[in-house]
């Protein structure tokens, strides 16, 4: 059996769909490319260094011992298993021989089991599975820390790992439904509980093999890196003739190697129930197996008490589901799993995440609502049910901005804000020789506190957040909150209420909205938010104060004008100059896994005489091969074509694009047509796609005039309401008019490793009609002196027209339809952040500075 067969049959025991959970049983070859020796190396290792600790009297150093000294000395003890195929069995012997107190034993296994490197790819992997839900009790024989180190990575999001048989009669944690469990089956070395001895390796503790019975009557046993020596595992454990492994062992050996004695006795024992697997590694298998299931998970059960719950995981009274945007939950949402690496998310599975996650929840009648945190950062109209969740912005006092909405608006909104010359502008900062410009507020601070005022505020309270800009000083972040028990503990405040950030020291509010925006990338777990605003400030010259005013029950978090993060070795800040660029493509935020391919029996005339086409939505047909390709799911496209289909369906992954030119031309082609059904939804607005001479799109969009008049569209921006633009405009005299309108070409594009729709803005000219296109050289006229009165500083506001209008103002924009919910777009252009290392030499001022 090849090593993807084996691969293939382990992923279809951890898929979710099965309600039992494999349980793994890991040994010493688990942890080989960790650096754990295994075995025979262990006994060579230990052999050595006892020779030269206790018969040299260590005045030779271990590394200068040569084999011929320790090996001679070895086979003379009569205890000792002659012969390089029993070298292994010697290792219960030589422990009990030779490591003697219990303390030296300690400090020897110790030493030879600690991790000096990184932790295999193998432990990585199997985390992630834990993470995911797909696995949860992993037993072990090894006394290493590589799988709790790997564990421990996944933290908070792993939010506790239950550790079973550490000590003597340590049994409390242990669980049948455990999401994250280790058994340690020959207990710890640090706790002098290591099983390791002659007697001792016979079989295991009685009171653990009754709790874990019934673990392995219900599971299916994985086991690996494990080569089966021991009787305590193989006779205590594995051997009991009452025990059938009806759900199965599944036995993984490298390559072709014998199996051991013990094994091939649980084998013939079991007979089907017992299947060997061959596999290149343990890393290879297990990091196989999370690739294969990647973006797959085992959801936990929705918690439905509202008991001691923090505010944001209650149910929002009166929120149904049809109050959620749901299409900037799942693009959100798809962002925290590449973040957290959990796969990509579709929206069959986004309910369930939400649920895990605790933004859905359950009444005690069972119905399942949106939680007050779901409202507050997906909410439709989050303002029905928190009507004073919004934030205001002033600069001295004056030119109010309201920003409201859901928070994930709010955050963009204000950002935007924070960017504008009222708020941070240029200036000027004088040094020793010459000055330099500047912006007059660090960037990373005005996100640090905005983040903060958004996600640690009380949202119980009926007073807004607010944002106060006084000219030519400072910036003031003011927001409802009272200071909790444990900042009072950890924060030395004066008599105003003003203390000094502690780096590290991180007092979450709102758990919920923290996770998700930890999990979109607005900020961090250190807890260096604050310290990091601080240390940027001082640096730029400027300075900081943050304070909970008594008596106020707010925060207020001030800069004033004129970093590595402060403490975290996990946390840094790039100090390095950073350009925001925008670029004109709109990226595809949620896409299907797969492109489902239907062999079709039969043209374009009996598809459209057998088939349901009304039910279809975009597809793209090959009359000359018969192929057809959709996203829609492949249960429902058989049952649509079903008339004209010829044999099974085939699931082709989007991943496969990058490898197959054909693949690549179908998606793309398949995206350009759900794109195109949705710009024909704006024909009310006069927004029309361009035919080619055989009537097919050309791939372009334009504005028709309105009754050959002139044609206006009112939109809002981030900054602005009912901001008016013509987009089509009369032009010429009155014997020969024409017509300017504004469009736009579009073309499907390779984004990273995603997808976008790349938009080029150009003018149409028409005839009077305000619709027919010019002749091609009339309109190449027009349009080289219509190049003459545009601006690099136009481009800006086409993008924010453009993007505002293609999203009618929301946040993401869906172009699949009710059987395509995965398809969805951002709803705004793609920025991305470029540092400008060397673009400005030392001895140039800002100022000089170009974009790339």
């Amino acid at each position: 059996m090849s090593h993807k067969s084996s691969v293939a049959i382990l992923s279809s025991l951890f898929r979710p769909e099965n309600d039992a959970r494999p349980t793994l049983l890991l040994g010493a070859g688990a942890s080989f490319t960790s650096g754990i020796p295994l075995a025979g190396e262990s006994v060579r290792r230990l052999a050595k260094q006892v020779f030269a600790e206790r018969e040299l009297g260590g005045r030779v150093p271990v590394d200068q011992i040569k084999p011929s000294e320790w090996m001679n000395w070895l086979r003379n003890h009569e205890w000792f298993l002659p012969g390089d195929d029993s070298l292994a069995e010697n290792f219960p012997l030589i422990i009990e021989h030779l490591l003697q107190p219990e303390a030296y034993r300690r400090k020897l296994l110790l030493e030879l089991t600690s991790n000096k490197g990184d932790i295999g790819t193998g432990y990585h992997a199997l985390a992630d599975l834990v993470l995911r839900g797909l696995a949860g009790t992993v037993m072990t024989t090894n006394f290493d820390l590589c799988l709790p180190k790997a564990l421990a990575e996944k933290q908070p999001h792993i939010r506790h790992v239950a550790e079973v048989n550490r000590s003597e009669n340590d049994f409390n944690e242990f669980s049948l439904f455990a999401k994250a469990q280790i058994v340690w089956l020959h207990g710890k070395a640090e706790q002098y509980t290591d099983r390791n001895l002659i007697e001792e390796t016979k079989t295991l503790d009685a009171v653990l093999l009754e709790r874990l019975r019934p673990l392995l009557d219900a599971t299916p046993l994985v086991v690996m890196g494990y080569r089966g020596a021991e009787d305590s595992i193989m006779k205590s454990l594995l051997g009991d003739e009452n025990q059938k492994f009806r759900q199965g062992v599944y036995w993984c050996t490298r390559g072709s190697e014998a199996l051991h004695p013990n094994v091939e006795a649980l084998k013939k024992r079991l007979g089907r129930n017992f299947r060997r697997l061959d596999i290149s590694g343990f890393d290879e298998a297990v990091g196989d197996l999370n690739l294969e299931l990647a973006g797959i998970q085992r959801f936990a059960q929705p918690i439905t008490s509202q008991e001691n719950q923090e505010y944001d995981d209650l149910i929002c009274e009166g929120a149904v589901w049809a109050d959620v945007d749901a299409d900037l939950a799942l693009s959100t949402l798809r962002r925290y799993c590449e973040k957290l690496e959990r796969g990509s998310l579709s929206a069959a599975e986004l309910k369930p995440l939400m649920r895990e996650i605790g933004l859905l929840r359950k009444d005690p009648e069972g119905n399942e609502l949106p939680s007050n945190g779901c409202v507050l950062l997906f909410g439709r109209q989050p303002e029905r049910f928190f009507p004073h969740s919004v934030l205001t912005a002033t600069v001295s006092n004056k030119k109010r901005t309201v920003f409201q909405g859901n928070l994930i608006k709010q955050y963009n909104d204000a950002l935007n804000w924070l960017e504008t010359k009222d708020v941070n502008p240029e200036i000027k900062v004088k040094g020793k020789q010459k000055h330099v410009s500047r912006l007059a507020y660090p960037e990373r601070a005005l996100i640090e506190l905005l983040v903060n005022m958004i996600v640690h505020r009380d949202y119980e309270a009926h007073q807004p957040s607010t944002i106060n800009v006084e000219d030519n000083y400072s910036i003031t972040f003011t927001n409802p909150a009272i200071m909790s028990p444990r900042s009072k503990v950890r924060l030395a405040t004066d008599e105003n209420g003003a203390f000094d950030p502690v780096p590290e020291f991180s007092d979450l509010r709102n758990r919920s909205l923290c996770d998700v925006f930890f999990g979109i990338s607005a900020m961090e777990r250190a807890g260096t938010g604050l310290s990091d605003a601080l240390s940027l400030c001082t640096d730029a010259g400027g300075s900081s104060l943050f304070a909970f005013p008594p008596g106020a029950e707010r925060f207020v978090g001030k800069l004033f004008r004129p970093g590595a993060s402060a403490g975290s070795a996990a946390v840094s800040i790039d100090k390095r100059p950073i350009g925001t660029y925008t670029l004109n493509t709109l990226v595809f935020s949620a896409l299907p896994q797969c492109i489902t391919k239907l062999n079709i029996d039969g043209g374009w005339a009996d598809l459209k005489s057998k088939a349901a086409l009304t039910e279809a939505g975009p597809f793209v047909f090959e009359s000359r091969s018969g192929l057809l390709w959709t996203f829609l799911d492949p249960v429902l496209a058989s049952s649509i074509f079903g008339g004209v289909l010829k044999g099974e369906h085939e699931e082709v992954s989007l991943a496969t694009a990058d490898e197959d030119p054909i693949i690549h031309k179908k998606i793309a082609w398949l995206m350009r047509k759900h794109f195109e059904g949705y710009l024909r939804s704006f024909e009310e607005d006069g927004l029309i796609i361009e035919k080619t001479k055989k009537g097919f799109p050309a791939k372009r969009a334009y504005f028709k005039s309105k009754g050959q008049k002139n044609r206006t569209i009112v939109y809002d921006s981030p900054l602005r309401k009912g901001i008016r633009r013509g987009v089509v405009k009369k032009r010429g005299d009155e014997g020969q008019p024409w017509f300017e309108c504004e469009g736009f070409g579009y073309e499907i594009v390779r984004f990273g490793e995603g997808w976008g729709v790349r938009i080029k803005p150009f003018y149409m000219f028409t005839k009077k009609d305000g619709q027919s296109p010019l002749p091609g050289y009339l309109r190449t006229k027009r349009a080289t002196r219509r190049i003459r009165f545009d601006r690099n500083t136009n481009v800006d506001s086409d993008f924010v027209f453009w993007g505002r209008f293609l999203s009618r103002g929301q946040q993401t924009i869906s172009i699949g339809d009710s059987h395509v919910q995965d398809l969805i777009l951002e709803g705004s252009f793609f920025m991305a952040d470029v540092t400008e290392e060397g673009l400005l030499s030392d001895d140039s001022s800002a100022e000089d500075r170009r974009p790339a």
